[in-house]
């Protein structure tokens, strides 16, 4: 009598089984990080929102914006609140094309102080990758730092705003810290000029050599009919992701990136 054998896997087959199992599995895992992720993020968006009416009735109620929220404000879970800044700013009006580049050098260089060019390198020590604004000429200014840049007028808006968004470095060791110092520090200094009055495109600045006796473009004192209005910004950052960080400010400009 001839023995008959049960079907059956081969190995081969088996293999290939536990092979699609595996690649499954992974496509659900990234597929279940990624919703995670997106919740998470849509989280931090969406208590960004409820900031603005908490602050705004702060501000209706004792005039100024606070530095910190209410004492009834309730985040999302895994969702950390921040408020950055709260006070009130210059806002120039009638500036003439000198001033407003006095304008600009007066917030890049209180950037600066502020160490918004500051980042942590991947030892976690910080660098100093945005250091300095000057060498002021009529047509020309200078960024000093790890990479140094001059910007010639006109200076449009979308100029700074497309460097600091394709800016890249290839080293490795304070790519992440560098990267996010300059993006960070550009995306400051054209938020403030604009909040404080500033127009693009930028159209002079002045020689830093001129005076009454020698020619050249002097200085100009900025203007002196400035109204103070209220201004703050608050970042959200889900806990479970550090490396997502919205923001927003009293105009309700929900925008990627820090404050």
């Amino acid at each position: 009598m001839k023995q008959r054998w049960a079907p059956a896997f081969t190995i081969v087959e088996l293999l290939i089984v536990v092979a699609v199992i595996g690649i499954l599995a992974a496509i659900g895992v990234v597929a279940y990080n990624g919703v995670n992720r997106s919740a998470a993020e849509k989280a931090a968006q969406s208590d960004l929102k409820h900031v603005v009416i908490d602050m705004e009735n702060t501000r209706i109620r004792s005039g100024d914006y606070s530095t910190s929220l209410s004492t009834d404000f309730r985040e999302s879970p895994n969702v950390q609140i921040t408020v950055v800044s709260a006070g009130k700013e210059p806002f120039y009006n009638g500036a003439s094309a000198v001033q407003n580049g006095v304008i600009f050098a007066a917030i890049c260089e209180e950037l600066v102080a502020q160490d918004v060019g500051k980042g942590l390198n991947n030892g976690g020590q910080t660098q100093n990758y945005v250091t300095g604004c000057g060498n002021w000429n009529y047509g020309s200014m200078q960024f000093t730092g790890w990479d140094t840049k001059v910007w010639s007028t006109p200076i449009p808006e979308n100029v700074l705003t497309d460097y600091a968004a394709n800016f890249t470095t290839n080293d490795a060791w304070n790519k992440q810290g560098h990267e996010g110092a300059v993006k960070r520090f550009y995306k400051a200094l054209v938020t403030r000029f604009k909040q404080q009055g500033g127009t693009f495109p930028i159209t002079s600045f002045w020689d830093y050599w001129a005076t009454p006796g020698n020619g050249g473009v002097q200085r100009q004192d900025l203007p002196t009919n400035v109204t103070m209005k209220p201004r703050f910004c608050a970042e959200a950052r889900p806990t479970n992701y550090q490396d997502i960080v919205w923001s927003i400010t009293e105009e309700n400009s929900l925008t990627p990136g820090s404050c």
